[in-house]
């Protein structure tokens, strides 16, 4: 029994550091749309739903680039929160943030 524990754990381990068959890391400390929105939404005081964390989702593409914006353009965040605002209508933007879409912390 031991035995078949071992070899599975083995097994498993093998499968999970295969290139093809492990998932693709997240680049380093850049988090993906969903959870960015979530920071966006707590921020703003709006409570994260399923449904808004879904549609944020949705958006996303290849590498989780989000409307075509890589995880590490300092954009990202900018265009998760301008979705959540102009698309979602889920949050309020100041005028100045909305208008000058290069507009970083």
């Amino acid at each position: 029994m031991i035995k078949k524990i071992t070899g599975l754990a083995l097994a498993i381990a093998l499968i999970s550091t295969t290139p093809v068959f492990a998932a693709e890391k997240a680049e380093e400390g850049f988090k993906a749309a969903p959870a960015v929105a979530v920071e966006i939404l707590e921020d703003y005081g709006v409570i994260p739903t399923g449904s808004i964390i879904e549609l944020v989702a949705q958006q996303m593409g290849p590498g989780a680039t989000f409307m075509d914006v890589e995880k590490s353009d300092p954009m990202y965040e900018h265009k998760v929160k301008h979705y959540l605002h102009h698309t979602l209508e889920v949050i309020e933007m100041d005028h100045d943030e909305c208008e000058h879409h290069g507009m970083m912390k």
